[in-house]
Parts: C-alpha cells; structure tokens; sequence
C-alpha cells in the first residue's frame, strides 16, 4: 500500500526529530552549559516545555503509528480487509493532526522566546529580560546587557532555534501525513509507486 509505505518514511522521520527536540529542551535548564543556581532565573519559556512535550512526547505517538501502517494487517470490518486498512489511514489522520497541533505550539513558544530573548543578570544587578521585541537579534553588541549566566544568549537563541525548525518541519511532515491519509481513507490498498 503506498499509503503505508509514506508514512513508515515519515514515522521514522520524525522519531529522530521529536529525540532532538527533547534533548534540545533539556539543555535550555542549564544555560551556558552550566547548572544554574536558582530554576526561578530561567526563562518562562524553558518552563513551558515545547520541545518536551509539544514536539518531543506529542509526536512519538503519531509517530509510531505512522511506522505500524506499512505492516498493518488489519482484519477489516464486515469481512472486508480494505475497510480496516482505510479505518488506519483515517485514524493515522487524527494522530498528524495531535502531531501538527505539539508541533505548532514548541514552534509558537520557540518564537515567542526568540523575539523575547533571554532572562539574565543585568548590571543594575536583577535578573530580567533586557531585550525587547527581538532588537537584539540584528544588534549583538547588545549582548553584553547580559552579564550572568555566561553566554546565555547564544546559548538560548541557538536552542530555541532548533527547536523552531524541528517545529516547522514536523508541521510539514504532519501535513503529508494528513493529506496522505486521507488518500489512504479514500482509496484504500491502492497499488501505486510508493513516495519514500
């Protein structure tokens, strides 16, 4: 079934994304490489765990049933097995759906977190977020507005930034999936060249 064989492709794409979008959130609690003193001088965003749960945990379940459709050899309904395998299309549907939905919210707080930047000492010695509205971003002799953790903007904005590509790509990923499954529902075991 092509169907299948396009999702497996894209199941096993988006595992490795949703690991290194974990793995990139995790690294956000320590700034600079560094363990921090007090979790209350992390960023907010860094709380809200969109690479843990948005793009890590709410797609390793579409993900694995995207890569159990290739093999799926479901029973049917009504003694029909093209039903069932349209039934698992259809329902691969709902999960790139919940998969588009973690995806576009790691993507809209990794966006937000950019345009705010980080939570740093300054020199009047508070902890606060010194940027405002992304200037920071075209400017870097701003970055010495920050003053502990060391390298903190750097560290932030190239973490962040992971993560809002992951998000953009596993979106797009999910779109296909959305498009494919629902060529999957209407077609069924169609025997076409397979897209991965």
């Amino acid at each position: 079934m092509c169907t299948g064989s396009c999702a497996k492709c894209l199941g096993g794409t988006l595992i490795p994304l949703a690991v290194l979008a974990f793995l990139a959130n995790i690294l956000l609690f320590f700034p600079g490489g560094k363990v921090i003193s007090n979790n209350d001088n992390l960023s907010e965003e860094v709380w809200y765990f969109g690479g843990i749960i948005g793009s890590g945990i709410l797609m390793i379940f579409p993900a694995l049933v995207f890569l159990g459709l290739k093999n799926n050899n479901c029973c049917g309904c009504c003694g029909n097995e093209g039903c069932g395998k349209r039934f698992a299309m259809f329902t691969s549907t709902i999960f790139a759906v919940i998969g588009f939905l973690g995806a576009a919210y790691s993507l809209s707080v990794s966006a937000v977190s950019i345009n705010r930047g980080p939570k740093c000492l300054t020199a009047n010695n508070t902890w606060e977020y010194p940027f405002i509205n992304g200037n920071y971003l075209t400017n870097t002799t701003l970055w010495n507005k920050c003053q502990n953790p060391e390298d903190i903007v750097p560290w932030n904005l190239a973490l962040f930034s992971i993560l809002l590509i992951i998000g953009a790509v596993q979106m797009f990923l999910c779109a296909i999936q959305v498009v494919n499954g629902l060529l999957g529902t209407l077609c069924g075991d169609c025997q076409c060249c397979g897209c991965c």
